[in-house]
């Protein structure tokens, strides 16, 4: 949250491309090519009462609008068009996002990030609360960013998806780096091991 400037940070700095960047807001976070999917749909994500396509484009309106004014054509082009890649299950993009299961609402929120084109995707805790062939979708789907060159932050306390999808893994312990792990070097003992003995 404070990399994307939902939240203000205590200490450090964010180097993006080598360089340090100063973020306040998430709209310079997108402009960046940063976005982040909330690990608290419900709280933080849905717009339980509007529909799909409301959902899917709230954070990047900018680029369906011109002059001020919002290309809903355009608009309702890259709903569908996210609707296909993600498959997501509803009554079409009208239709108010509380109706749809956990795991298609999470897909339109991911579908939300990934509008803005994003070069940094932040992902927190991606599969909470969603069955587990949603779960399976969610974990391809990211596997399939990462081979099209979008870097993936992921935050999570399930094991199983850290061991699958990350290439170096940070294991953190009461705010603090605890050990930096490579892939090879990772597994669920070592892991539990870390966060357990580090101070």
């Amino acid at each position: 949250r404070a990399i994307v400037g939902l939240a203000r940070p205590s200490a450090g700095t964010i180097r993006l491309h080598g360089q340090d960047v100063r973020i306040d807001d998430p709209g310079k976070a997108a402009r960046l090519g940063i976005s982040y999917l909330t690990e608290d749909r419900k709280a933080q994500g849905l717009l339980p009462n509007r529909p799909v396509r409301e959902n899917a484009t709230i954070s990047s309106l900018g680029r369906f609008t011109r002059l001020g004014v919002l290309n809903l054509v355009k608009e309702r082009i890259y709903v569908r068009e996210m609707i296909g890649k993600l498959d997501v299950r509803s009554a079409g993009m009208g239709t108010e996002i509380r109706y749809l299961s956990g795991g298609n609402q999470q897909k339109v929120l991911i579908g939300r990030a990934l509008a803005v084109e994003p070069k940094v995707l932040i992902v927190d805790e991606p599969t909470r609360g969603v069955d587990i062939g949603a779960k399976q979708e969610i974990y391809a789907l990211i596997e399939q960013l990462v081979a099209r060159g979008v870097a993936i932050v992921l935050i999570s306390s399930e094991m199983e998806e850290v061991l699958r999808l990350s290439d170096r893994i940070v294991v953190l312990r009461r705010g603090r780096v605890a050990t930096t792990l490579s892939r090879e070097e990772a597994s669920e003992e070592t892991i539990m091991r870390s966060a357990a003995l580090a101070a």
